[in-house]
């Protein structure tokens, strides 16, 4: 855990077992702590709950945090309307399958400031990045950045203003200030948090050919591999059941996308993985030419 603030005292209490600097692995109950508020009704109950929320800060794993607090806002839960399928129908409301521009902003704005040059006294010109260039335009700096289960972007910052601190940094965007704890590579807000990577094309292109794009098949989440089916030079079916990941508890099976030959196998029981990581590479079947008809 590299960043932890738990909400305390005026009716929320949080039970927890967790310190900045513990390790969090998958191999238990995913239930990390629990915010509990209590208020004369309901509807004080519920804002002190999503506030106290807002402002827990777990940076190094992801929790659910910023879904809850989505949730407890839903009309269904405002009015006590619950049932077991609520969850299910709403889902799509409260899962943001995208990331916020800013919080790209945010990760850019950290990587700039960590090569402005340090100190007082004379700096030299070309320690500035400042995208200067020899009888041109000034090329604007560009960061390729990349969060786990999306697709890498290039951002180019910084459109509006920014500040940087040990354990914050702040953005304005179009008018807007947003703020975020970080620590690493991590960005936390209101719940919410983002592990916005440094992204490598050479290496990732490199990597990309060497595991024939893709045929691999990845972990979904950091886990443990408790079964493997398959060996190197087996032929499977589409679809068919080659290895099992555990996480937290619950089994993720991976199946062949595709029918063809199992040509890599990078991990056995027991191989902890983290997500993303290849797990194993299926060549694509050769397909037989059509019969020529007269």
């Amino acid at each position: 855990m590299l960043r932890l603030r738990e909400p305390q005292g005026d009716g929320v209490r949080t039970d927890s077992g967790l310190s900045e600097g513990t390790e969090v692995g998958s191999l238990y109950d995913p239930m990390l702590s629990k915010v509990i508020v209590h208020g004369p009704d309901r509807a004080t109950a519920l804002r002190k709950l999503r506030a106290a929320l807002a402002r827990t800060v777990t940076l190094g794993v992801q929790t659910n945090a910023g879904f809850l607090r989505r949730l407890l806002a839903h009309p269904a839960v405002v009015a006590g309307e619950l049932d077991t399928g609520l969850v299910e129908r709403v889902v799509d409301e409260l899962v943001a399958t995208d990331v916020p521009e800013e919080v790209y902003e945010a990760a850019a704005a950290v990587r700039l400031e960590a090569l402005r040059p340090k100190g007082g006294g004379w700096t030299d010109p070309f320690s500035v990045p400042s995208g200067w260039r020899l009888g041109g335009e000034p090329k604007p700096m560009a960061f390729p950045l990349r969060v786990p289960g999306l697709e890498p972007v290039t951002h180019h910052p910084v459109r509006g203003t920014h500040t940087v601190t040990d354990d914050t940094v702040s953005v304005t965007l179009d008018g807007v200030r947003h703020t975020f704890h970080r620590a690493a590579d991590w960005l936390g807000r209101d719940g919410d948090a983002w592990h916005v990577r440094d992204h490598d094309p050479v290496a990732a292109s490199l990597d990309r050919a060497s595991h024939s794009g893709a045929d691999s098949l990845t972990a979904p989440m950091p886990g443990t591999v408790t079964v493997v089916k398959v060996a190197v030079g087996d032929e499977v079916a589409a679809g068919q059941s080659l290895l099992v990941v555990e996480a937290m508890k619950m089994e993720h099976v991976i199946s062949a996308p595709h029918a063809g030959t199992v040509t890599e196998l990078d991990v056995a029981p027991g191989t902890t993985v983290a997500m993303d990581q290849v797990l194993a590479v299926i060549a694509p079947a050769e397909t037989a030419p059509e019969e020529e008809t007269a």
